[in-house]
């Protein structure tokens, strides 16, 4: 995969707000999302307070500015990317993006995650796309015509 290849990938996986997501791509992605930057972060620390010995003030205070901004960047970066993911989850469950906001709601925020993790998704295209686990389907059945044509029919 050429680079400007990945950083297209990256995009449409989890940048972009349009189309549809269904439920696994929906919960892997989100634990990279929270993951991923939490990950960073313990690398971030360990770079910049590495060297620290107990009771020892932080290693670089001049560099502290720093280690904070591009820790904040990680966290407004990983947010983005769960709004994305969010919207595009109740895009396949056909509804408006501005649901994700029940997510702000304390104690019902629980019971919406619950909801976007487990129930299926519209089946077959609604008004914004078409069904990603029809896609997947047709896929692998182009795939197995293809193997037909190539290698004849199996038995």
């Amino acid at each position: 995969m050429s680079q400007s290849g990945f950083f297209s990938y990256l995009y449409r996986t989890f940048f972009t707000f349009s189309g549809r997501l269904n439920r696994k791509p929906y919960i892997m992605r989100s634990l990279v999302a929270i993951f991923l930057p939490v990950i960073l972060a313990f690398v971030l620390f360990y770079l910049f307070a590495g060297g620290l010995k107990p009771g020892q003030e932080y290693l670089h205070k001049d560099l502290l500015w720093l280690h904070v901004t591009v820790h904040s960047l990680l966290i407004i970066l990983a947010i983005f990317m769960g709004f994305s993911l969010g919207v595009r989850r109740c895009h396949d469950l056909d509804k408006s993006g501005w649901w994700l906001l029940l997510g702000a709601v304390p104690y019902i925020n629980i019971a919406w995650g619950l909801y976007l993790a487990c129930k299926r998704g519209t089946v077959g295209p609604n008004r914004y796309g078409d069904d990603p686990i029809r896609d997947d389907y047709e896929r692998m059945e182009d795939i197995a015509e293809s193997l037909r044509e190539k290698h004849g029919t199996l038995k």
